[in-house]
């Protein structure tokens, strides 16, 4: 509309109005008359046609605003300013209507003279020649003095007025929709058909046949739902920004780097990516010394076309020398029908000497008698490349990794031989790791530890035995009880019960059974056994019965 070119159902409107306004010149026949019902009824046709795609495109609208407020909530606010505007002009206009066929044919005023938004076909109104009524309702005696009031061709100028300048307001900064509006709302003085200056009332609506009048107010209707469509549509493209069309969609996994350090944080942004396979851009990247004009979008000097996958392009370089590496291009598209779109990109990789890099998965020593999990891997080789070996122990492949079984000595040395794609090897810097023996556990009973000086006598008797726990070890162990003494003051003598195992003996319970408050129970050289083979003394337990 605002470019210029109009759109099919405007330019049909257009083209209407001019066959309406021929038929004026013209002496006012039946035959005439009936062109008159011809054209209203296209243009009311096309009134329902636009209430139609202007309810869908608010529903839409209503729609975006719902599920994204940000980005679409002020614009919405605007767009229902027009909705309620536009919709209250047509149906003031519709009232004119019906209130000129009512007093033309003498009916009462509860007829029927509207039906599911569609005034009465005109083809039933017998007085379509009645020039009196549109000339007394809306300009009056004085053609040069139109009448003022509600509802006249004056009041009618002043709302459709008011609505112009509101749909121009919601774009101010849309120069081609302001024209395109002044265009269709034009209400300065003109010739009329005798050649006289004149004013817009009485050139529509003074001595006009009542069915000229009713098409003349339903081609202003058309205009009012055409300019309501063309702005809200831009209030959308506005906020949406230029359109494509794509038809594939791809996720895109685009992380800062693909390389962290421990301790530090994954950040990847991940979104979908849209695109045309039937129509692949054009990408570029800066040459030897060439750049990126940003403002321009071109590259200055040097550019390299980059062979294509399909809708990708594939960038493939040869890393020489550690370092980091800017790569600068722009990509062209052209959709379909539409303008060559540039797009400028620019991204980053750091270059880096092959380092080895061993990890231990839970911790930075080695303990002896368990499997230590490591992970080996060194930079810029596959996994298939790298041979580890070590000092003071073995070490095996092991589900993902690698499993190191250290031996007798404090350190051992992880140190790793690769194979280069030319089928040379190197060997890499070993790294250190201290061996420790595994901590020993801490002895329970009854729920009580060392930190525990008293016990109830319900919890001594109810005790089923002695037991070994890990605290705060990377490792879930197990320590196995295989025996320890419990020594109690009964009549003044010392009584000493010993067992082999973790459970509570027969006799032990018979002694538990006579406690008293205030009674001192040992439980004394506590013995367990690792997953390594060897027995650990855990030291003695005390409790004061209470």
């Amino acid at each position: 509309m605002a470019s210029g070119k109009q759109t099919p159902r405007q330019a049909m409107i257009n083209m209407m109005y001019l066959v309406l306004t021929a038929l004026l010149a013209l002496n006012v026949s039946k035959d005439i008359l009936d062109s008159f019902v011809t054209v209203n009824n296209g243009l009311e046709n096309t009134k329902l046609s636009l209430n139609d795609k202007m309810n869908a495109q608010y529903k839409s609208f209503e729609g975006l605003a719902t599920e994204n407020a940000a980005k679409y909530g002020a614009a919405w606010d605007e767009a229902k300013k027009i909705q309620s505007a536009g919709a209250e002009l047509v149906t003031y206009i519709d009232s004119i209507k019906a209130r000129a066929i009512l007093k033309a044919e003498g009916w009462v005023r509860d007829s029927v003279v509207m039906t599911d938004g569609r005034i009465v076909d005109l083809q039933k109104v017998t007085k379509k020649d009645s020039h009196d009524e549109l000339t007394n309702m809306l300009v009056g005696s004085e053609p040069g003095k139109p009448i003022e009031g509600p509802f006249t061709a004056t009041e009618l100028k002043q709302k459709l007025t008011a609505f112009r300048d509101l749909v121009k307001n919601s774009r101010k900064e849309d120069a081609d929709l302001s024209a395109a509006m002044d265009r269709i709302f034009d209400f300065a003085d003109r010739k009329d058909a005798s050649g006289t200056m004149n004013n817009w009332e009485s050139i529509n609506f003074y001595h006009v046949p009542l069915a000229a009048g009713i098409t003349i107010l339903s081609k202003i209707q058309a205009d009012v739902r055409n300019a309501e469509g063309e702005v809200v549509k831009r209030m959308m493209d506005a906020v949406e920004g230029k359109s494509f069309k794509f038809n594939k969609l791809t996720a895109i996994v685009k992380p800062q780097s693909s390389y962290v350090t421990v301790g530090a944080k994954y950040s990847a942004d991940i979104f979908l990516g849209a695109y045309d396979d039937q129509n692949a851009p054009e990408v570029f990247i800066c040459g030897p010394g060439a750049r990126v004009d940003t403002a321009k979008k071109e590259i200055i000097g040097e550019s390299i076309k980059l062979p294509m996958n399909g809708a990708m392009a594939r960038l493939e370089q040869v890393a020489s020398g550690a370092g980091l590496r800017t790569v600068s291009g722009i990509i062209r598209y052209k959709p379909v029908g539409g303008e060559v779109t540039t797009e400028v990109f620019t991204t980053e990789y750091e270059v880096a000497a092959p380092n080895l890099v061993v990890s231990p998965t839970k911790m930075n020593v080695f303990y002896r008698g368990v499997d230590n999990p490591v992970s080996i891997s060194v930079s810029g080789y596959s996994d298939k490349d790298i041979r580890p070996s070590m000092t003071n122990g073995s070490l095996s492949k092991g589900g993902d990794g690698w499993i190191v079984k250290p031996g007798k000595e404090s350190e051992a040395t992880i140190s790793a031989t690769v194979t280069n794609p030319d089928g040379s090897s190197k060997t890499m810097t070993g790294m250190k790791f201290r061996v420790k023996n595994v901590p020993n556990p801490r002895p329970y009973f009854g729920g009580k530890s060392v930190d525990d000086e008293t016990i109830k006598k319900t919890e001594l008797t109810a005790a089923a035995g002695v037991i070994a726990k890990m605290i705060d070890f990377e490792f879930d162990l197990k320590f196995e009880v295989v025996g320890y003494k419990v020594t109690m003051i009964v009549g003044g003598t010392p009584i000493e019960k010993m067992t082999n195992g973790a459970a509570v003996s027969g006799d032990m319970k018979e002694m538990f059974q006579k406690a008293k408050p205030g009674q001192k129970v040992y439980i004394e050289q506590i013995k367990a056994r690792g997953p390594d083979g060897t027995t650990r003394n855990l030291g003695s337990l005390s409790f004061k019965v209470v």
